[in-house]
């Protein structure tokens, strides 16, 4: 961004599915039939491309959602995926999840430089760690790690990474044919990491990509979670549903970074967002109630219930008061997310129902519903009060809930001169520099 320019929100795509409201392939707004067609996601991201996203962001479990028999929620695998997305977009960054809990750094580093390079550097890497019991099984697992010890494997497992990504040097590759040297044996180093959960002798069997280390992306809120995101992250995914809270994970989040010895300004945070936009606010609720009438009270209590780290809340009243579960959370449950659900519940005096009804529109992030104008106003409010560097778009319904917020409210922020009107380069580094 060149000096004295307003400061650019950033936008990100969370492409997932049909949308996240649940059991939302039910509306006629959606196209599950074509769930698992390179063209259904070839469109959805050359939307985000002419709406001048920053990113394209494929989430992953390594599960079966228990509630697949109410619900169209399967899980392509993301490298694969945004592979063949590389070659149908030419400037939009391409955001993929990989687990540090069930994977190994030398298959990571190998395949996210290998994205960066059919996408001629628009590759990015989403770092989580797995807390699902289901996934544990189908990597031949009974025990599920404690959150801390999660955190320790990824810290090393992110270094590593990192390590593989840089141990080819920039002028490595020669390709002299009068000579026959091909690459420089000596610009190609072994990493001979040693630690505590991974031996590596490295290096990669594939030269260095395009924008060498690759941006990641981190999405824990919890001590830890920030901690890691602060110390390797460039854009951090959060829930807030509070702008004062949101300002206060921003700050600290950030604070964390300069104390890394980091650039803060170089730690994007961006808040999940799901718009459900009308022309009038009596249009956009009448779109929040349709979508809203196909969600399915037992498909997102299983959706709590595993965020909860799998505690039982079929016993519960629905209209009764939510349950203060907080002492029942097991030890490799997640942090953050159990946490504002919980504390949301509580302060607001919601039932099971009302918030089992809440999260299923938007699992668990903050939903919009009202005008573009009105949106773009909330939007601009979070952004120059210091509560986001942007947003991960959530849309509830894909793809016309997407394809309202880019022909609607895009073009709002832009003439706001918050969002740009064209990509000034080809990376994603480039993109989140802007």
């Amino acid at each position: 961004m060149g000096s004295g320019a307003r400061p650019q929100m950033k936008l990100v795509l969370f492409a997932q599915g049909v949308g996240v409201a649940q059991s939302v392939w039910r509306s006629p707004r959606t196209q599950p039939e074509r769930l698992h067609s390179l063209g259904y996601w070839a469109e959805l991201a050359q939307l985000a491309e002419a709406g001048r996203f920053d990113a394209f962001f494929i989430a992953d479990t390594l599960n079966l959602s228990p509630s697949i028999t109410t619900d169209a929620i399967t899980r392509p695998d993301p490298v694969a995926l945004l592979s063949a997305l590389s070659a149908v977009t030419s400037r939009i960054g391409l955001v993929g999840t990989s687990s540090t809990t069930y994977n190994d750094p030398f298959t990571v580093a190998r395949q996210f430089a290998t994205l960066d390079h059919l996408s001629e550097g628009r590759a990015g890497w989403n770092v989580v760690t797995t807390a699902i019991a289901a996934a544990a099984a189908n990597h031949g697992s009974t025990d599920l790690p404690d959150h801390g010890d999660r955190y320790q494997r990824a810290e090393e497992f992110v270094d590593v990474v990192t390590a593989l990504w840089e141990a080819w040097d920039e002028h490595a590759v020669v390709a002299d044919r009068a000579s026959g040297v091909y690459a420089d044996g000596d610009l190609v180093r072994s990493i001979d990491h040693h630690g505590d959960h991974f031996h590596v002798r490295g290096p990669l069997n594939v030269p260095r990509s395009p924008q060498g280390r690759l941006p990641l992306a981190q999405a824990g809120s919890s001590g830890p979670g920030m901690d890691l995101g602060a110390r390797v992250g460039n854009l951090l995914f959060t829930t807030q549903v509070d702008l004062e809270q949101s300002q206060a994970f921003v700050a600290d989040v950030k604070r964390r970074a300069a104390g890394f010895g980091r650039n803060p300004d170089h730690v994007k945070v961006l808040p999940g967002l799901t718009p459900i936009l009308g022309r009038t606010e009596a249009a956009a609720r009448e779109l929040a109630e349709e979508l809203g009438s196909h969600v399915g009270e037992q498909a997102t209590l299983q959706f709590l219930q595993q965020s909860f780290g799998g505690v039982d809340l079929s016993g519960h009243d629905l209209d009764a008061p939510f349950p203060d579960i907080r002492s029942q959370l097991p030890a490799h449950a997640s942090v953050s997310r159990p946490e504002l659900f919980i504390r949301t519940a509580l302060s607001e005096g919601l039932t099971l129902r009302q918030m089992v009804q809440r999260i299923g529109l938007s699992i668990g992030h903050r939903s919009f519903v009202g005008t573009p104008d009105q949106l773009a106003d909330e939007m601009e409010r979070w952004f120059t009060a210091g509560g986001a560097d942007g947003f991960v778009i959530l849309p509830a319904d894909l793809p016309v809930g997407f394809a309202d917020f880019v022909e609607e409210v895009v073009p709002r922020l832009q003439a706001r001169g918050l969002f740009r009107s064209e990509y000034r380069g080809r990376t994603l580094w480039e993109h989140l520099d802007d």
